[in-house]
C-alpha cells in the first residue's frame, strides 16, 4: 500500500502532462514538409468544347404552357 501511496500522485502527473503535450500538438495541426517532393502535379484540366452544336430546346406544347401559367393562381 505504502508503495500504491507513493508512485501513483507520480504517475498520474505524468499522465496529466503528456496528455497536455498530446493536446497541444493535435490544435497546432500537421507540420508542415520542408520541401515538396518533385513528382507529379495534378491540375484540373476542363473538358474540350465538342464539335457537335448543342441541341436545340424542345418547343412548348399547349399543356406545357397552362400548367406554367396556372402555377402562379393560388387556391385564396
Amino acid at each position: 500500500m505504502l508503495a500504491v501511496a507513493l508512485l501513483l500522485p507520480p504517475l498520474l502527473l505524468c499522465g496529466v502532462l503528456a496528455l497536455g503535450r498530446y493536446e497541444e500538438r493535435l490544435l497546432r495541426g500537421p507540420a508542415p514538409q520542408p520541401h515538396a517532393p518533385a513528382g507529379r502535379h495534378l491540375r484540373a484540366v476542363p473538358d474540350l468544347p465538342s464539335s457537335e452544336p448543342p441541341a436545340p430546346p424542345p418547343e412548348e406544347t399547349q399543356a406545357d404552357r397552362r400548367t406554367v401559367a396556372g402555377r402562379g393562381r393560388h387556391a385564396a
